[in-house]
């Protein structure tokens, strides 16, 4: 493969920080279907983009699973417009607690002080602290909707997938550990679908997890951009 121009690929790395980072939700106001349609778009011109440069397959491979990615949290976002309506009007403190949350665990991950398959574990702890939360204990005296159990499929496929990945090297990697990783995701995805959490909490755990794989992806392809730009 020839060698990209490095100011070719120095362009890209300012279009996906200024561009893309900064078009991915990170506040509740921004979890609309509206926010990820701009996302997508802008997705859509950089995997053009690349691949008419001949940027390695790996990162237009990468774009590819983010446009898959976005038009999950997409449906997500469209399919429960309202149940989002009336969280904006509810006290968003609380829900502010598990954001930060896992974005200080996005940026140790994305540091390299812990990997994404400890995330998987260690989130399990905020979640069930998090759903005891009284705010989502009142509204979901009231809630009979049915959960999206296409996006719990989805999303446990995709994090599967981000884990092979981020576990190429296999590592110290036991058959009993990848049977622990799974129970935890299993145990994570579970806390979802619990009939203690209205919709509006389950579509927001689950646009969390969404967003954060967007952020990783996004880490990704960076990393690639900026450590190897002649070979990208």
């Amino acid at each position: 493969m020839a060698e990209l121009d490095p100011q070719v690929v120095a362009g890209v790395v300012d279009y996906i920080k200024k561009e893309i980072l900064a078009t991915i939700p990170v506040q509740v106001d921004q979890l609309n279907s509206k926010t990820v349609e701009a996302l997508r778009n802008k997705l859509h011109v950089l995997r053009y983009y690349c691949a008419q440069k001949g940027f390695d397959p790996d990162i237009t491979d990468r774009l590819d699973t983010m446009l898959e990615t976005s038009q999950g949290l997409w449906e997500l976002l469209e399919e429960n417009a309202d149940a989002f309506n009336d969280l904006k009007g509810a006290d968003k403190a609380r829900w502010l607690d598990l954001a930060a949350a896992l974005l200080i665990q996005y940026e140790e991950v994305t540091s390299g002080e812990e990997s994404f398959r400890d995330f998987i574990i260690v989130s399990i702890a905020n979640f069930i602290g998090w759903k005891s939360d009284t705010l989502w204990v009142d509204m979901a005296k009231d809630d009979h909707i049915a959960v999206p159990n296409a996006h719990i499929v989805r999303l446990r496929d995709e994090l599967w997938q981000f884990i092979a990945e981020s576990s190429k090297n296999g590592g110290e990697l036991t058959l009993e550990r990848a049977v622990e990783i799974g129970e935890k995701m299993n145990l994570l995805l579970r806390l979802i679908t619990e009939d203690n959490i209205p919709a509006v909490g389950r579509v927001l755990l689950l646009s969390n997890i969404y967003t954060l794989l967007l952020r990783f992806n996004t880490s990704k392809i960076l990393i690639s951009l900026e450590t190897n730009p002649e070979r990208s």
